[in-house]
């Protein structure tokens, strides 16, 4: 939730916050409108991008300023339990007919972004796994909106919050909207769903320690929620040195939510689990419609991800790679035969 400025004395203290409403920017229209992928300009025009940009800056304030006034505006008795328990930051006594802007104030109003990756290629044909200069003028991107929000804190003495934006479902519907507006574009909108924030691209093979370091630039200026993660195979758990070391290596950059993802499948017929073929399990046969398989999506681990989440989500998992360049991930023998009799058991 970043500053509180209703809380000079603990500024950053986010016991009793939260953030109160999101609005997400999607730049890749601009980055395509602007940029070098549909062959109009050799380079992007970049003084046309932020100027749009800063449209859309403004634009955001005043949606979060009408939602925060109907927030504002509720009265205490709307939500009791919430007050008299103190789940909200205040000193405030229970009023039902008061409103609960004492205690809602030192919520944020979120400003985010969505498709990095896809608006950079649009712009410079590269992502900024690829190119410094995509990877800067991210940088400028994020950064931009990190001091964007700090000005409109000071100007209606509320707390604006930067945000990675996860996307639970806007990642797809935008991106269907995309594909109507311009086509098929290569790198831009052929895929089923937009990468979240700052992330590189998950279909990107990538160092896992140079995906951190590239990340750990932007989550800096994500005050009000980020993440970082590492995407690995299921006998990475198996090998604490290994997670330890690239744990370690994401404390050392600064980075405030680290997480790491690997598949785990389990057969409904016999409980084999691992990570199991699409041809059936590998312990009784059943068929791929009898593993349920579990996934952790936009930091969500549900029943089978293909029946939990929409279309854009399914093919995000579906195009992950795996972050272990750079890192040995091995399971040793003994605990591979403690797994073979824990499943056979």
């Amino acid at each position: 939730m970043g500053i509180d400025r209703f809380n000079p004395e603990h500024p950053y203290n986010r016991i009793g916050r939260g953030n109160l409403a999101p609005h997400t920017i999607i730049p890749v229209a601009l980055g395509i409108k602007y940029g070098i992928c549909e062959g109009k300009r050799e380079k992007p025009d970049l003084d046309g991008f932020w100027r749009e940009f800063e449209y859309l800056l403004k634009k955001a304030e005043e949606s979060l300023l009408i939602r925060a006034n109907i927030i504002f505006n509720q009265k205490m008795k709307c939500a009791y339990e919430l007050y008299v328990n103190k789940v909200w930051k205040s000193d405030v006594e229970y009023d039902p007919e008061a409103t609960v802007y004492e205690v809602l104030k030192h919520g944020s109003l979120t400003i985010g972004f969505l498709g990095g990756a896809e608006t950079l290629i649009a712009l410079f044909g590269k992502h900024h796994g690829e190119s410094k200069e995509a990877a800067d003028f991210l940088y400028k991107i994020a950064k931009r909106i990190n001091e964007f929000c700090a000005e409109a804190s000071e100007r209606n003495n509320l707390n604006f919050g930067s945000y990675a934006t996860p996307a639970e479902n806007t990642c797809y519907t935008i991106m269907n909207k995309l594909k109507t507006q311009f086509g098929e574009i290569k790198g831009v909108t052929d895929h089923e769903y937009l990468t979240n924030s700052y992330h590189i691209p998950v279909w990107h093979d990538i160092d896992i320690f140079d995906k951190i370091k590239i990340e750990s630039r932007y989550n800096k200026l994500a005050t009000a929620g980020n993440i970082s993660y590492a995407e690995f195979d299921t006998t990475a758990v198996h090998n604490l040195e290994a997670i330890e070391q690239v744990i370690n290596f994401a404390m050392d950059c600064d980075i405030p939510y680290f997480a790491f993802n690997f598949p785990l499948d389990e057969c409904s017929e016999c409980g084999y689990s691992g990570e199991i073929p699409t041809t059936g399990c590998p312990q009784c046969g059943a068929p791929d419609e009898k593993i349920n398989r579990y996934r952790r999506v936009t930091g969500y681990i549900t029943n089978d991800y293909r029946r939990s989440f929409n279309k854009g989500k399914q093919a995000e998992v579906q195009d992950r790679v795996k972050h272990t360049n750079g890192v040995e991930v091995q399971i040793k023998e003994d605990e591979k035969d403690e797994s073979s009799s824990n499943n056979n058991q």
